[in-house]
């Protein structure tokens, strides 16, 4: 009995180290990618082709290198590792409005903590890359952000991942799917949240084994995160706000910067209108948690060893961890 549980937990190490390894090969790919379409941009430039300087340009360094080159790598690495089937559930469209709610307070509390555990550790000086990428929205960054991450982050870190070590555990395989979703953004600001979202989205994939939800439920977040919010800021007249005079009143000043005004409340309103009834929801749900046993379930104490000490994982985490204390540096 014994023997056949060492069997067990040196074969889950083994699938784990490997879908590791898969991640690793998939980092990898993208720095690599990276590096080189940043040099044959440098050449271009060089040369005086005018056309590399442009916004979509810019997008396809960074669509390409994840989503063509680096996702698709860490899915033909772990190819060989079985999948466990699982049974599929629906669910109506009322009951994923309610998921989507729930998503809202993870995001706001993660975002939170998030720009306060990086302004500690880099003592105020680190720069949140997103923001500067969302502050120059173009037509391709919102598609890749609101429907192309969603599908193949979601298709990776949820479906490949979750189905090929769920047989460990379910609660084994939601803490892995979220956590190297959390590492795989690379940076303590968008880390928290993604853990938490990670972790949502991964229980609702394990209870439904229908990768639409968490889809659906990710495209919510970045759509509203990073497409809708820095629209509604746009159509705010800062610069005017900033020197407007509510104890001398220019008419023609308020009639110009209240339309983007009313609106920007409008939304900070809806926002936290959603957070508060999604934090209810969550709360509300977590007495109705279910985790079913599964095939090879791991021994208690064997929970944590199997899938994090080992070879692939530990190169994974190491490297994530590198570049997090990089993205900490002040951009010079």
């Amino acid at each position: 009995m014994e023997e056949n549980r060492n069997v067990q937990t040196a074969v889950a190490k083994s699938c784990f180290s490997r879908l590791g390894g898969a991640l690793v090969v998939m980092a990898v790919g993208i720095v690599v990618t990276q590096l080189i379409l940043a040099i044959a941009l440098e050449v271009l430039t060089r040369l005086g082709v005018e056309a590399v300087q442009t916004p979509f340009v810019g997008w396809l360094l960074t669509f390409l290198p994840i989503y063509v080159v680096g996702i698709p790598l860490a899915v033909a690495v772990m190819k060989r590792l079985p999948m466990e089937p699982g049974e599929q559930t629906r669910l109506g469209a009322g009951q994923v409005v309610l998921l989507v709610l729930m998503c809202f307070p993870i995001m706001y509390v993660g975002n939170l903590v998030g720009n306060v555990v990086s302004a500690f550790f880099s003592a105020g000086q680190a720069e949140n890359a997103l923001v500067g990428m969302v502050e120059q929205m173009t037509i391709w960054k919102a598609l890749t952000v609101a429907v192309i991450a969603p599908i193949l982050e979601e298709y990776l870190f949820r479906k490949q991942l979750i189905d090929r070590c769920v047989q460990y555990g379910e609660k084994t395989a939601i803490l892995f799917s979220g956590l190297t979703f959390a590492l795989f953004h690379m940076n303590l600001f968008q880390f928290f949240y993604a853990f938490g979202l990670g972790l949502l989205m991964g229980y609702v994939y394990v209870r439904t084994r229908r990768l639409r939800y968490p889809v659906i439920m990710h495209m919510a977040v970045n759509f509203t995160g990073a497409v809708l919010a820095p629209w509604v800021m746009a159509q705010v007249d800062w610069e005017t706000l900033a020197y407007l005079d509510f104890q001398a009143v220019d008419e023609a000043l308020l009639a110009q910067v209240l339309p983007g005004l009313a609106l920007y409340l409008g939304y900070l309103l809806l926002y936290m209108g959603m957070a508060v009834v999604g934090l209810v929801l969550l709360a509300a749900s977590r007495r109705k948690l279910t985790f079913q046993p599964t095939s090879q379930e791991l021994p208690k104490e064997e929970r944590w060893r199997a899938p994090y000490a080992n070879a692939g994982v530990i190169a994974f985490g190491v490297m994530c961890l590198v570049m997090i204390v990089l993205n900490l540096l002040p951009v010079s």
